[in-house]
């Protein structure tokens, strides 16, 4: 039985309870978290669990096997320095940090503990997106050329006092949205070399941001990614994908009735939509454990989750420079 501390009582946090009651052998047996609704929280989604308003404490006190991280951005590396001080197994929410000094500092701390951890890159076990990266491994659609993404929204506007809108917090729409696209293509299409973007902003009481970022891949291939926090309240979440090679291309969008769309030289009929029957997060969060019970390394390693750190940055960078930038130029 792995004991979970959970520290967060907010949206992800809630996520992740709700998964790991559909876990066997996993348990949130803690909560940590300095939100008011911290006991509220508890009783609704982890029942039975102790309650702590300090998260160093629950470590202490409460029996756990593993920590969850489920809090603001700049709070990651303190939170999993700690834990890896313990010698505590850790899951972190993307992105694994602010700034490339706290994420270098996270991968230096967890590979020297020699804890097992994994960061919260859920895209990846979306089935569209996983059945997308099968086909491309599978040499489907020939040599990978060009990649467009969209993942479009609202601003948030959940989240202690507001810390999305703050991008001294979280990066804006960029570190904390558009960071999925940018590890799962990098996941798909390997190293990129440089980033140019462009993003409009504005305040309405909420940061408003629409971002458009151009990827050039060591191999050559080239990435679009879109992302908005400036579409009207109550607009539906849109993501989609167009992956193109030499020999066919493979489509998704959330508005259309099929998951996956095939086209071009590929043999096979489109793959059809069906709903889903685990979360995603739910998945993600099973295979961390069985990394746990088995010393095995997580799919999703800590270089894995700096480098989509650095590349995120990077496109804020090269938005407020108005020129391309490497992610390795990044050090702040």
């Amino acid at each position: 039985m792995q004991r979970i501390g959970l520290v967060g009582s907010g949206f992800m946090a809630t996520t992740h309870a709700n998964s790991y009651q559909n876990i066997a052998g996993a348990q949130v047996v803690a909560v940590a978290s300095i939100g008011e609704n911290r006991t509220e929280f508890a009783a609704e989604h982890a029942p039975g669990a102790e309650v702590y308003d300090d998260a160093e404490e629950m470590m202490d006190d409460a029996e756990i096997s593993v920590v969850d991280i489920c809090t603001p951005t700049p709070t990651h590396r303190p939170l999993v320095e700690a834990a890896a001080a313990r010698g505590l197994d850790t899951f972190c929410e993307k992105p694994l940090a602010r700034t490339v000094e706290d994420a270098d500092a996270i991968v230096e701390r967890v590979e020297e503990a020699g804890i097992t951890f994994m960061t919260g890159h859920v895209l990846r076990y979306f089935p569209e997106y996983a059945e997308a990266k099968r086909r491309i491994d599978a040499g489907e659609i020939g040599t990978l050329g060009t990649l467009h993404t969209e993942r479009l929204s609202s601003p948030p506007r959940y989240g202690t006092n507001s810390w999305f809108g703050d991008k001294a917090q979280s990066g804006g729409v960029l570190l904390d949205m558009a960071i999925h696209d940018f590890d799962y293509l990098r996941w798909v299409a390997g190293e990129v070399d440089r980033v140019f973007a462009r993003t409009a902003e504005w305040d309405d009481g909420h940061l408003n941001q629409h971002s458009s970022v151009v990827l050039r891949f060591e191999n050559g291939a080239v990435g679009h990614v879109e992302a908005s926090w400036g579409y009207p309240e109550g607009s539906p979440f849109i993501t989609s994908y167009e992956l193109a090679g030499d020999e066919g291309m493979l489509e998704f969008d959330a508005r259309d009735e099929n998951a996956v769309r095939v086209s071009g030289g590929v043999e096979g009929a489109n793959a059809p939509a069906s709903p889903l029957a685990k979360s995603p997060y739910t998945v993600e969060l099973e295979h961390f454990l069985d990394c746990v019970e088995n010393g095995d390394d997580p799919e999703i390693s800590p270089a894995d989750a700096r480098e989509a750190v650095r590349v995120a940055l990077a496109a804020v960078e090269s938005s407020e420079r108005g020129e391309p930038v490497s992610p390795v130029e990044v050090e702040a």
